[in-house]
């Protein structure tokens, strides 16, 4: 479409749709036989008024911005974990901080030239230094991790996430030396799109759209991680307050939908060590990893009924007759692309982490396809737990990453004067949601 409204401000185009016979069949003959295709191609003294009707900013840029705050069945179901996780934090928090100071948790591969192909950016990059992200040098990347990610290269074509793989335009980033930080960036127009074009907008009160919730709520969680790096880089600070206020606080959902989250990552680690290779996992030869996922693994918490109660009902809804798994996977893959948009590279690696953290997340617990299709032989199925080194890497840093967000949330509650006796509820809505 850009390149006819380039030949029709040139005039080249001029005579009609006639001219552009050549283009039928495709996307332009659907173009051609519209309406505002037809003013389009007229001579050029006359398109300039009907270019920038054609041109109008799509309804999303302005749309009100939907909140996640379902007050359903699954409702205290989310909040007897987040009482559970609150109340007994125990060991996991300094478990998840010690994985993740190994290499094969920190190292990441991201391309930082992808393109934004869902709108026109360029004009709100991040200018800042604060924005720079430094690249691992080559001589400092563990061999066995670069020759790990070029060996895990097989993917489905519909699976969960697709991970940047190693090239000449991919780098490896060492999140260990380059923490997610307030850079200053104004990110709301990556997270209006994500809002009301990737999370579900349409039959949200219907009983059997749980799995839809699910998702919104996953969305929101991750937002609400991204929400809690910022004010903790601004501090206990009246600027923090503020912006804990502004961004979680006041934000219907985003506490509790960040604790569902964690939830469901704790429950996906939990469910990997069931795999008939966690035992044999060597880590790249890091002796030191396997007796920490052990006892990672093995924490009450995990295997409380609290916890594993958030991923027994993400199951229970996956299982309705209404449920599309392929439209999960496809915002799933979606929200990796859309990281192109992001126009901060320390922004954009971390979110890339994020994504692909959370989407195995749902691939573990889903199912590799997400059918768990029963009646189909066992030899067949692809195995949900074998995870590839990215992934796996993105599962358990996406799980630190949402452990220090609690934390942060706990510790803003505290200094905003809350009463921490008291499970948090969110901001109060005019009505419960029936369903």
């Amino acid at each position: 479409a850009h390149m006819l409204l380039i030949f029709v401000q040139s005039g080249a185009l001029e005579g009609g749709a006639a001219q552009c016979s050549a283009l039928r069949g495709g996307a332009a003959a659907g173009l051609v036989s519209s309406p505002a295709a037809q003013h389009a191609f007229r001579p050029a003294g006359r398109s300039a008024v009907r270019l920038q009707e054609w041109a109008a900013r799509p309804a999303w840029e302005s749309a009100d911005m939907p909140t996640y705050d379902y007050r359903n069945q699954t409702f205290p179901v989310i909040l007897a974990g987040m009482r559970r996780c609150r109340e007994d934090r125990g060991a996991i928090p300094a478990l998840l901080e010690q994985l993740v100071e190994r290499d094969f948790f920190s190292y990441f591969p991201v391309n930082l030239i992808t393109p934004c192909m869902y709108f026109p950016s360029g004009d709100a990059g991040c200018e800042m230094a604060t924005c720079e992200i430094r690249a691992a040098r080559e001589r400092d990347i563990p061999p066995a991790v670069i020759a790990r990610d070029r060996e895990e290269y097989n993917f489905l074509i519909d699976g969960w996430v697709s991970k940047d793989m190693p090239s000449d335009f991919t780098e490896y980033f060492d999140l260990r030396e380059s923490a997610s930080r307030n850079t200053g960036y104004n990110g709301q127009r990556v997270w209006r799109f994500i809002h009301t074009n990737l999370c579900f907008q349409k039959r949200l009160q219907q009983e059997e759209m749980g799995w839809k919730r699910d998702f919104n709520r996953l969305v929101s969680g991750m937002h609400a991680v991204v929400d809690c790096e910022i004010i903790e880089d601004i501090g206990l600070s009246e600027e923090g307050r503020c912006e804990y206020r502004r961004r979680l606080r006041d934000e219907p959902g985003s506490i509790l939908n960040l604790y569902y989250a964690y939830m469901l990552t704790l429950s996906a680690i939990r469910e990997v060590s069931k795999g008939p290779s966690f035992e044999s996992c060597a880590y790249l030869g890091d002796a030191s990893i396997p007796p920490l996922m052990r006892a990672l693994t093995s924490d009450d918490l995990l295997a409380s009924d609290s916890v594993q109660s958030a991923a027994a009902s993400l199951r229970a809804h996956a299982s309705s007759p209404d449920f599309a798994v392929w439209k999960l996977r496809l915002r799933t893959r979606h929200l990796k692309l859309i990281m192109g948009c992001v126009e901060c590279n320390v922004c954009k690696v971390h979110g890339t982490v994020l994504v692909i953290g959370l989407a195995s997340t749902l691939q573990v617990l889903l199912g590799d396809d997400g059918s768990r299709d029963a009646t189909q032989p066992a030899e067949e199925r692809p195995d949900p737990l074998k995870l590839d080194r990215v992934s796996l890497g993105s599962l358990v840093a996406t799980a630190a990453k949402l452990s220090r967000a609690c934390a942060t949330v706990e510790r803003f509650r505290e200094f905003d004067g809350e009463d921490l006796s008291q499970a948090y509820f969110g901001a109060p809505r005019p009505h419960a949601d029936p369903s």
